[in-house]
């Protein structure tokens, strides 16, 4: 063998020895119970969507996948956690509009960079939001709304979760889009925001459908529309918000994160497994039940959707005028 072969095949082993390591863990891994950060408190959509997608996965990874729930700044202090975590991919996030595309256009300060510090896995699920008012308001349809808001700028009271959540953007992109001038009362979490809608202080409100469906199927509060481009089977007869104003569409969407430079193996088989749970005609119907669209795909489909959700909401928030806080 001669020197220079010799060189030449030395140089190899040393570039290729890591990427064996890479490709040995890959295939033994996972080896211990993962964590999934949910980033709200237990009880909302996202905890219950989180809960059951660990449930999903489990067997599909062969190890316990944990739900941690860590509330706090809409989303980012979970969001913040998992993007601090190390690379393995046992620390996951179960990523919102908020966590990956919101948050850093209403804070001044998230602890983490939404776009380089997560590698994307899986887009999970999509679900709709929806407008709601109480009984007593009379108002009955999104066209009464329309016409209220215009015969009395300012008079109609809007709650929602907070400033940046799903529910305020639904007012500002309805505002926008309408050219007309509601209220926005921000409150902290949405079942605040619905206890007020139920006492009659405020006149309207904007959840994911989920976490309303409760109360509009013991009529407590009435569905003037879903924010999704079509009406949704698990509320019959609550047209899409865009049946009055053409081409209004903004659902939520959960995805599952992992911190950055998380290896493609790891990221592959977590993949692998969320696919494969979505498939089965069980979760599909349990899914639908709940009012979530399974969505799945590839980890670079999921990069794209991210990206445009992002230029989305910077858009909007800038057309709002909403001051980072």
């Amino acid at each position: 063998m001669s020197i220079s072969f010799r060189a030449a095949f030395a140089a190899c082993v040393v570039v290729m020895a890591p990427l064996a390591g890479v490709a040995a863990s890959a295939q033994s891994w996972p080896d211990k119970p993962l964590r999934l950060v949910v980033p709200f408190a237990a009880g909302g959509t996202t905890d219950l969507l989180g809960r059951l997608l660990a449930e999903g996965i489990t067997p599909e990874l062969g190890q316990p996948v944990v739900v941690v729930n860590r509330a706090g700044a809409g989303g980012s202090l979970g969001a913040a956690e998992v993007a601090r975590a190390a690379p393995d991919g046992y620390s996951l996030l179960l990523g919102t509009p908020g966590t990956q595309a919101i948050n850093a256009y209403v804070y001044k300060s998230i602890g983490y960079d939404p776009r380089k510090d997560f590698s994307p896995v899986a887009y999970v699920v999509q679900v709709p939001n929806v407008v709601l008012t109480n009984p007593q308001s009379g108002l009955k349809t999104m066209a009464d709304v329309l016409r209220f808001a215009k015969a009395s700028p300012g008079k109609l009271n809007w709650g929602s979760p907070g400033v940046g959540s799903s529910g305020h953007l639904m007012l500002e992109m309805f505002k926008q889009r309408a050219g007309v001038d509601i209220t926005h009362v921000p409150y902290k979490g949405a079942s605040q925001a619905n206890n007020d809608l139920l006492g009659g202080q405020i006149q309207m409100s904007g959840d994911n459908l989920p976490t309303a469906l409760p109360f509009i199927n013991t009529g407590k509060l009435v569905a003037l529309g879903v924010t999704s481009k079509e009406s949704v089977p698990s509320a019959p007869g609550v047209p899409p918000v865009a049946a009055t104003l053409p081409g209004f569409e903004l659902t939520s969407w959960f995805v599952l994160m992992a911190p950055a430079e998380t290896p493609r193996p790891v990221v592959d088989k977590l993949n692998t497994a969320v696919e494969r749970w979505l498939a089965k005609p069980e979760t599909r119907k349990r899914l639908q039940e709940l009012s979530a669209q399974p969505v799945g795909g590839s980890p670079e489909s999921l990069a794209r959707h991210l990206e445009s959700e992002q230029r989305k909401y910077k858009d909007l928030t800038s057309a709002a005028k909403i001051e980072p806080q």
